[in-house]
């Protein structure tokens, strides 16, 4: 008899354990009303963003983060400085916390006493991260550029987000 007990409570741990295992971004039928953003569609947006720099003239480094606050996709243009690369992942890091632009936050930060935004570690308060909305205006994300000027890294950030689709 004990040894059916075992069995069975073995079985049910082993049950549990097999449902549990859930996919770290499940397919969007899966999540219903939460929605998420692809690999694809990250990649799409650094293109957008890479694009609107070459017209430019501009190097950039372009880093995706997902509505989590993790990184989702990396790029760094030739000719960029090595500084960049650490600002674009704060940027977008900022912007994925706080779904809004680095900018609205930096003067959010600037008008309460103390600028208290600008002494949590790990944020930045310089234009150029960017949060990404799906087209149910759910947050699923950011983008971070950096590598020109605080205000035309925000220009081509917004240039990736307005791209965004869901694919």
């Amino acid at each position: 008899m004990r040894q059916i007990i075992r069995q069975l409570v073995l079985i049910v741990m082993i049950s549990i354990g097999l449902q549990s295992n859930v996919s770290a971004e499940p397919n969007a039928s899966a999540q219903g009303s939460q929605s998420f953003m692809s690999l694809k569609s990250a990649q799409k947006m650094v293109e957008a963003v890479q694009q609107a720099a070459m017209v430019r003239d501009l190097r950039l480094v372009i880093s995706v983060y997902d509505q989590h606050g993790q990184l989702k996709y990396f790029r760094r243009m030739d000719d960029t400085s090595v500084g960049s690369i650490q600002v674009a992942q704060l940027k977008g890091a900022t912007s994925a916390n706080f779904p809004v632009t680095t900018r609205q936050l930096a003067e959010r930060s600037a008008s309460l006493p103390a600028n208290p935004y600008a002494s949590i570690p790990g944020f930045v308060l310089l234009p150029g991260g960017v949060p990404v909305f799906d087209s149910a205006g759910r947050h699923v994300g950011s983008i971070g550029v950096s590598g020109a000027t605080p205000d035309l890294d925000e220009e081509c950030a917004k240039i990736g987000a307005d791209s965004y689709t869901e694919v």
